[in-house]
């Protein structure tokens, strides 16, 4: 395997794991986009369980209206500080440790997010640099949807919130690297919508006029499999380099080469691997993979496999 990707360690990130938790786990759930600081729950058990925190920062449990619960349950999404590196990694391995043990549980309802700081892929708030990074960045998303949604190995791109690219996405990106204007490459980014990857955020300043854009990939299902999660994890920082590196970009639908190459799920997770380096002889780095995600991808690359399987399995004409 190629060696670890160390521009990939500094890249921050967060991630949303909607949840369906017990009320006798008695953690506080705040509003929507107004969560409270996830301090202990009661486990299973029965026994008091302090949440792990990362860089003294708490994760946040909010609602949303969108996670269906059964009697006795209470939905909540939980929501990770700014994330980073080996030890963001770690982090968010004994956060889903700590869900397990209090109980917490996903169905089709549930949607796990991943957030991207752009700065911190590409090195600069230079307008044009953003433009051109999404745009690279819609394209191969939309080249490798297959392999996203198939690791997921449910109906994600069926669901409205996270619905595959559309083709207008193609021109709305057009248009935003040829503009000056910041007001109106932002507005094209929120033209394109929430889909499988959301660019709305991609040119949002905070009140002091500070650059935080960034990028949602919503295209995975609930999970609290560390498995699933590490692989999902790994797709999106893998994917953020390559669309920061790559040069020459290529038409907004595939190929004949990449639409043999990802015919089938199980066909386009071996051709996701190959274009980011994880195998084969493409990338001199495997990109994306530093730490934990490096040294265990031979262990989580089985379950992506099995889902895929299982995508395919159930959905052998999904339009990808």
């Amino acid at each position: 395997m190629k060696p670890s990707d160390s521009q990939a360690a500094l890249i921050q990130w967060g991630i949303e794991l909607e949840t369906r938790l017990p009320a006798a786990a008695s953690v506080p759930v705040g509003g929507y986009h107004a969560g409270l600081p996830v301090v202990a729950a009661i486990t299973t058990a029965g026994a008091r369980l302090s949440a792990p925190v990362f860089n003294s920062e708490a994760w946040k449990a909010e609602r949303d209206g969108s996670i269906r619960c059964e009697p006795g349950q209470v939905p909540c999404e939980f929501v990770s500080p700014i994330l980073h590196g080996e030890d963001g990694v770690e982090h968010l391995a004994a956060f889903v440790d700590w869900l397990n043990a209090v109980g917490a549980s996903v169905d089709r309802s549930c949607g796990c997010h991943i957030t991207v700081g752009i700065e911190s892929v590409i090195g600069t708030t230079d307008p044009k640099a953003v433009s051109a990074f999404i745009r690279k960045l819609a394209h191969i998303a939309r080249w490798h949807a297959r392999s996203l949604y198939g690791q997921t190995g449910t109906d994600r791109h069926l669901n409205h919130y996270s619905h595959p690219l559309y083709e207008q996405t193609a021109q709305h990106m057009r248009k935003l690297v040829t503009c000056e204007e910041e007001r109106v490459k932002a507005e094209c980014a929120e033209h394109c919508g929430r889909g499988m990857v959301n660019f709305r955020k991609a040119f949002r300043r905070d009140r002091n006029g500070r650059f935080v854009g960034v990028i949602e990939f919503r295209v995975f299902a609930g999970t609290l499999n560390l498995d699933k999660i590490l692989h999902h994890l790994a797709s999106v920082l893998g994917l953020c380099r390559r669309a920061h590196e790559v040069q020459c970009l290529g038409g907004f639908g595939k190929n004949k080469v990449q639409q043999k190459r990802t015919a089938t799920a199980q066909d386009a997770l071996r051709f996701l691997w190959d274009y980011l380096g994880w195998t084969g002889s493409a990338r001199p780095v495997a990109l994306g993979l530093f730490g934990r995600l490096h040294a265990e991808f031979r262990r989580y690359r089985k379950t992506a496999q099995r889902l895929c399987q299982q995508f395919d399995a159930r959905y052998p004409d999904a339009d990808l």
